[in-house]
């Protein structure tokens, strides 16, 4: 009874996999099954998975064609076998404690599922953080703010804090029936914040959310992260539109609409950050500067980005995106580019020296 099935999708993790696995192997919840899903990794992780999985009899490994973080994740739901399912990124790590508390949460409250709070790790500080705010509680009814939170993680804070998304995969234990009953799955299209779709359906689905403030989950913050870094993406409009899209279709006919439009015009600053970080400002976009300043011109005057562009609320930006919204607003695409270009090569010299 109470058996949890852990889903790790890996992709070339192999700095920071042993940490992971080892933390869940040690967890004070010793009913669990551990279900790694390389997802092609170039390196030694799928090895090192291998290597866990004859110490421990709780580890499974499955190993596919590299399809994504979400295929990884729609696997090892599709596998997993316990009345219990939590998600880990391989780069990141639990507390031993983290699922003997989730259990004990979630049987003690009859929720569908329940939420935690986690910390914040860089490589020189460890900053604890609340997923969300106003402590414990009960979300049944009205659930509004993890509606706008999962869209927005900043949305009605005073100041920019290093929050995330209340959408995230980790720091939630769910039944297992609820998700299948549902038919809860990641979205393969979408190349980053697949989890907040999952999530915010999960939640409208859900009669009962727990929330514990306790926080319990190891957030890395790595080049290698599982949801971050900048890599080349030749298409972004396909899995960045599709995500904005899904917010979009969400939230109408929401009785607290012009609420979650805040948050939705805030999410769509930033993806449009997105799209420059990961196209057209890359090193590896190579049409040259008239073409980088003729396409992002085209972009933002595209919806929903010209809208959001108009109507955000700046006080919920941070500055990066604060800097890039008012200079788009008034079309000054190579002022921005070269503000970011400069700030990068800072940014370099910084690191150098750290090294």
């Amino acid at each position: 009874m109470d058996k949890v099935s852990v889903i790790v999708p890996v992709y070339n993790a192999e700095d920071y996999l042993p940490k992971s696995i080892e933390s869940l192997m040690n967890q004070t919840h010793e009913n669990i099954e551990i279900i790694l899903v390389d997802d092609g990794s170039k390196d030694h992780s799928l090895s090192i998975c291998e290597s866990y999985a004859n110490q421990d009899s709780r580890i499974k490994v499955h190993n596919i064609k590299n399809s994504g973080v979400s295929a990884a994740r729609n696997l090892g739901i599709d596998v997993a076998t316990g009345e219990y399912i939590t998600f880990v990124d391989s780069d990141d790590w639990a507390e031993t404690n983290m699922l003997e508390h989730a259990v004990a949460n979630i049987k003690q409250t009859g929720s569908d599922l329940v939420i935690w709070s986690y910390l914040k790790n860089y490589y020189n500080k460890e900053v604890k953080l609340s997923l969300i705010p106003g402590g414990d509680q009960i979300f049944e009814d009205d659930k509004s703010l993890l509606y706008l939170k999962t869209i927005y993680g900043r949305y009605s804070e005073q100041e920019v804090t290093e929050g995330v998304s209340v959408g995230t995969t980790w720091c939630k234990l769910y039944k297992t029936d609820f998700i299948r009953k549902n038919n809860l799955k990641f979205n393969p299209v979408l190349t980053r914040a697949q989890d907040t779709i999952f999530s915010i359906h999960a939640f409208s689905y859900a009669k009962k959310i727990s929330f514990f403030d306790e926080s319990l989950y190891h957030y890395r913050i790595s080049n290698s992260s599982t949801t971050s870094g900048t890599r080349f993406i030749t298409d972004t409009h396909s899995p960045f539109n599709t995500l904005l899209n899904e917010y979009s279709s969400f939230i109408q006919g929401k009785d607290n609409f012009e609420k979650l439009q805040v948050a939705f015009n805030a999410r769509t600053i930033q993806v449009l950050l997105w799209h420059l970080e990961h196209y057209y400002f890359h090193e590896r976009y190579s049409k040259g500067i008239w073409n980088r300043r003729k396409e992002i011109k085209n972009l933002i005057i595209a919806e929903p980005y010209k809208t959001a562009l108009s109507d955000v609320d700046v006080r919920l930006l941070p500055k990066k995106e604060k800097v890039m919204s008012k200079l788009l607003k008034r079309k000054r695409v190579l002022t921005f580019y070269y503000i970011v270009l400069l700030h990068s090569k800072l940014e370099k010299i910084r690191k150098r020296r750290f090294d």
